[in-house]
């Protein structure tokens, strides 16, 4: 898909033709998009078909017509009844007169640019709009992990209730979750670092755009730190059920041998005197009691012992 969009007395319009001051808006374009955007503004096909690659990883690269940066965006996946939290890169070609945005999946925060919920937005102004994507890009990472340790604490009301498999897999996935999104911010925060220190990165910034870009870096830096400590929780959280689920299958097993040994008594007394030999008390008319009142005092005698022996303050 391909949009032209450019900005006409401060709100978003639709163009039919690449013109200075647009925005290009590039998601899973087709070969034939590829080469007219590249055909009409003079870019390297492959250079806009690496920033497509899911396993791309942020940076930032400074040519003599054109600045390339990639970064990463969170997205939400619903698949299979499980909620997922992802990343996907999403690149960025600012030209001498124009923007050009790819990625493989719509951006939410692209499109509230292109639905104008973005006041003051100007496609003209390409070092501010991309430093404006780039602090809502941070936002949405925060929202994401807030969502994520959401997730967390009502799963783990529920495992406190009953241990279920489905609700371990569940904070498994979210475990993955964060890797992906720390690896994110992690080089998403290399991106914006090597931006604020290279002088010419951008032509000119002013000074509410130098303000700007220290917010999204602090602001990043903050969602990577959050997400170090959600991590750092799920897995403290899944080690603690871990070992919860060890002591209930160590108590249930102690149960099992426990009643195995007492219904091994009786079983014993009888296996010997079921034998086809001369054993006592055959000619007695309360043999049947005697045995069985021993098995019972024996199995009685053999509880207390194990009891107190063994599982008495488990």
């Amino acid at each position: 898909m391909i949009e032209i969009l450019s900005t006409v007395s401060g709100k978003i319009h639709t163009d039919d033709t690449i013109k200075p001051g647009c925005w290009v808006r590039l998601v899973l374009p087709t070969d034939d998009e590829l080469d007219y955007v590249c055909g009409k503004l003079g870019l390297n096909t492959s250079d806009l078909k690496i920033l497509l690659d899911e396993e791309e990883l942020p940076r930032f690269e400074q040519e003599d017509d054109y600045t390339l940066i990639l970064v990463d965006t969170p997205y939400k996946s619903d698949a299979e009844d499980i909620t997922s939290y992802q990343t996907i890169p999403a690149g960025f070609v600012l030209m001498k007169d124009c923007i050009v945005t790819i990625s493989l999946r719509r951006n939410p925060v692209l499109d509230a640019f292109a639905d104008g919920k973005y006041k003051n937005l100007s496609t003209e102004k390409r070092e501010r709009f991309l430093l404006r994507f780039l602090y809502a890009n941070a936002g949405l990472f925060v929202q994401n992990l807030r969502l994520i340790d959401k997730r967390t604490v009502q799963i783990e009301k529920h495992l406190k209730r009953a241990t279920r498999n489905e609700e371990l897999f569940q904070m498994l996935n979210l475990s993955k979750s964060l890797v992906y999104i720390t690896n994110s911010l992690k080089g998403n925060s290399a991106v914006l670092e090597k931006l604020s220190r290279s002088p010419s990165a951008f032509r000119s910034l002013s000074d509410e755009d130098v303000e700007l870009l220290d917010d999204t870096i602090i602001e990043n830096r903050q969602a990577y730190e959050m997400a170090g400590n959600y991590s750092e929780t799920i897995s403290s959280t899944m080690s603690t059920f871990a070992s919860i689920i060890n002591n209930n299958v160590n108590d249930i097993m102690r149960i099992f041998t426990f009643a195995t040994v007492l219904l091994a008594v009786p079983t014993l007394i009888a296996g010997f005197f079921g034998m086809n030999v001369a054993v006592p008390l055959t000619g007695n008319p309360w043999a049947f009691w005697i045995i069985l009142s021993a098995s019972l005092g024996l199995s009685a005698f053999s509880m207390v012992f194990i009891y107190a022996k063994f599982m008495r303050g488990n």
